[in-house]
Order: C-alpha cells, then sequence, then structure tokens
C-alpha cells in the first residue's frame, strides 16, 4: 500500500494536483503535492464522517426516481445537494469551491430532478436545471427510508453548510499564495454565504439577519430566556458583587489584579445538549487546540 499521500488519491484527482500545483508554479515540488493531497483525503473524510454523523448511507449509485434527499461529491471537489421529492419536483444546489474564496461559488433550482441514473466514477445529468451534468462523482450518500421530507431537508442543509465551509477552511490551511487570505466567518462573508444559498439580495439577508438578532437581544432585555435554534438559549441572571482579587498567570507566574464588580445582570448562553455532543467529538489537533491549561488561576 502506497504510505503517500499522493499515492492514495484516485488517479482523476491526482491529475488535478498537478494542474493546481503547476499553476501555482510549483511543479515538481513533492512537498507541496503531499500537502495538497493530504487536503483531498481529509475532504473526503470530512464527508464520510459528516453523512454518517447524519444517519446517511453511501451508495454506489442513485436511481433516478429515488425521491430521498442526497448530497454528491465529485472528483472536482464540487457538492451537488439534492432535496427531497416532493411532488414531480425537488431542488438542487451546486457549490463550486475554490482555494481562494471565503464563499462558494452557488447554482440553485427549485425544480429539479435527475434525468438519469447516477453512478460514482460517471458523470451525473440533470434536468430543469442551470447545472446540466456533473463532473465524475466521488462519493454519493443518500438519506435513510423512512424519514420524512422534513427531516431529509433538515439533514442534508446541515450537511451542506457544514462540508462546504469545512472545505473553504481546509483550503485555508493549504501553504499556497493567496490560501490563507480567507476571512470566513466575518460578519460580511456570513451575509453573502446566506444571501447566495437562499438566493436574496446581500441587503435582505443582512436585514433578516439583524432583525433575528435584534429580538433575541430584545427578549433578553424583557427578562426572557429566548430559543437560538438547535443552538442553545440566551438568558439573563443576577450576579452578585465582587470584590477586587489577585489571580495568577500560570504561563508568567504574575499575580494580576482583577478589579471589584458591583452586583448586575449579566446575559447567560446555555448549548442545547446537540452542540455540546458535536462539540465533544471535535479532533482537538484539527483547530489548533492542545492540552494547554488555562493561562489564569485564581
Amino acid at each position: 500500500m502506497d504510505t503517500k499521500a499522493f499515492g492514495q488519491l484516485p488517479l482523476p484527482i491526482q491529475g488535478q494536483v498537478r494542474v493546481l500545483l503547476e499553476d501555482a508554479g510549483l511543479s515538481g515540488d513533492e512537498g507541496a503535492e503531499e500537502r495538497l493531497a493530504g487536503l483531498w483525503l481529509e475532504k473526503f473524510r470530512l464527508f464520510s464522517a459528516q453523512c454518517a454523523a447524519l444517519g446517511m448511507e453511501e451508495l454506489p449509485s442513485m436511481q433516478a426516481d429515488d425521491a430521498r434527499a442526497a448530497i454528491f461529491l465529485s472528483y472536482s471537489g464540487s457538492l451537488i445537494t439534492l432535496g427531497p421529492k416532493r411532488g414531480k419536483d425537488r431542488w438542487l444546489e451546486y457549490a463550486s469551491i475554490k482555494m481562494r474564496t471565503d464563499v462558494p461559488e452557488l447554482v440553485r433550482s427549485d425544480k429539479t430532478n435527475l434525468a438519469a441514473e447516477a453512478s460514482v466514477d460517471k458523470v451525473a445529468l440533470f434536468e430543469g436545471s442551470a447545472l446540466k451534468r456533473s463532473s465524475s462523482l466521488y462519493r454519493i450518500a443518500v438519506c435513510p427510508a423512512g424519514l420524512s421530507p422534513d427531516e431529509q431537508e433538515r439533514r442534508v442543509r446541515e450537511a451542506t453548510v457544514y462540508l462546504t465551509n469545512g472545505f473553504i477552511k481546509l483550503n485555508k490551511s493549504l501553504s499556497l499564495e493567496g490560501a490563507d487570505d480567507v476571512d470566513q466567518f466575518t460578519t460580511k462573508a456570513i451575509i453573502n454565504y446566506v444571501a447566495k444559498k437562499n438566493g436574496v439580495t446581500q441587503v435582505l439577508a443582512r436585514a433578516l439577519i439583524d432583525d433575528y438578532l435584534s429580538m433575541i437581544e430584545t427578549g433578553l432585555l424583557l427578562g426572557e430566556r429566548v430559543s437560538v435554534g438547535k443552538l442553545g438559549g440566551a438568558s439573563l441572571r443576577y450576579q452578585a458583587a465582587r470584590k477586587a482579587r489577585l489571580v495568577k498567570n500560570l504561563k508568567t507566574g504574575e499575580d494580576l489584579l482583577v478589579p471589584a464588580k458591583p452586583a448586575a445582570m449579566v446575559p447567560k448562553f446555555s448549548f442545547s445538549q446537540s452542540v455540546k455532543e458535536k462539540c465533544s467529538s471535535v479532533d482537538p489537533s484539527l483547530i489548533g487546540q492542545g492540552d494547554d491549561e488555562d493561562e489564569l488561576e485564581d
């Protein structure tokens, strides 16, 4: 078995890696080749792990009349999401994730169908969409039978948001010129993504997000516990007065004075059990976290 990342890639992707390196002026650079190959392998792992976490099944093919929601990963690194069929049609979203972008190029259609059976290693054909055909498919993941259309919709939407942004984050880790210049989770980038994903203007997306956040803030200030969707809930709690105290910086050993604080109402956020479970399964090495202790100690 080839122990190098590049040797583990399918031949079509090996060709794409060489083209990308040539465009970056790095032809023949084995180190860059291995880094880029490792990036592809991590995308494949991320796709399989996320689909498995949401109970989706990876299959070698999907019939054109299969009504289930699905996600295709192509050899080009693009994601194609198919919503569950409702009546005669289903929605499609195509996300092309470039090396130097904070938001993927998105194509969306609300009245689409597979024009023929979709199979791994073959192009997928569509009708009723601006996307008529994909590049060859590397993976096909579908929702299990028996799920309601609404639940299927929830799963593929969650998977698509996670994977598109996960792929962009992986691209940033690559040492190619411009790849780490992407500001992915700024307010501007989030609004841009939400606007593209839902087919609305950035002005409307910003207004909706601002109104949503204002409602949460208003409920909080009125003393209500406000649900923030699947993230959890926000509320106020009374915090008693605190005396001034000394804390120690564990790295320097220096004593620091924390000033006294008067009694006050303070905001509190409680994360949902679902979010806690997802966070506990994150590999710390993937986000640059280790076992460092807190810097301050009472």
